[in-house]
Parts: C-alpha cells; structure tokens; sequence
C-alpha cells in the first residue's frame, strides 16, 4: 500500500478492479469447455473402429482389441559396433551393452576375458 500512497483515489480503484474491456475473462470461461466439448464430440465422429486406447482407458465396445499373446522375447545378440558399457550387477558374468546407432541397451554375456 505504501507504493500507491501517493496517487490518487481513482487510480487505485482502477489497479485494483478486473480487467476492463473486451471481456477477457468471460472469453477464458467460454472457449476452455468449448474447445473441450469440440475435441469429445469430433472423437465420437469417427468412421470405423476406434483405437484400442478408447477400449482400455475408457471401456467402449466398438473399439478395436488387440489380444494378448504369450510367450518369450528371444535372447539379445551382441552384433558387431555394439559396445560394453559395464558389468551388470543384477546377472554375474553379464554386461551391459548399448546397441550401435541407438540408445538401446540390453543384457548379455561378456566378451571373453573382460574385467573391469
């Protein structure tokens, strides 16, 4: 209050008071749950079967399923330009090696003779 001590009565109402002019707040109350609704009502505006996220997350029927499928992801290979970034402490006698080209990383046994 000290850095409006000296102005004037109507100058502080004006500082204090909602913004003036076009409505912005009113504009913010409306377009937000405007666009919402728009986005809802084009996505059940689809030809075809949804995606399988609409079925998953929010358990409609005419989505699309994907089944599940058992069984086991193959072994990692180590190919040439891979690279031994250390020991795995989880698996002994394991490394852990970054694919070439890639961030990818993955488990499997060391090359013969390495030692950290």
């Amino acid at each position: 209050m000290a850095r409006l001590a000296g102005r004037n009565k109507a100058t502080r109402s004006l500082e204090k008071s909602p913004s003036v002019g076009c409505g912005a707040p009113v504009v913010r109350r409306i377009a937000a749950p405007a666009a919402i609704a728009a986005i809802m009502g084009l996505s059940g505006c689809t030809s075809g079967p949804l995606p399988p996220v609409f079925g998953a997350v929010f358990g409609l029927e005419n989505a699309e399923r994907t089944p599940h499928r058992s069984g086991e992801i193959p072994a990692a290979v180590v190919a040439p330009g891979d690279r031994v970034l250390g020991l795995s402490a989880n698996s002994p006698g394991q490394c852990i090696y970054q694919r070439a080209r890639s961030n990818r990383r993955f488990v499997a046994d060391c090359p013969e003779g390495y030692d950290v």
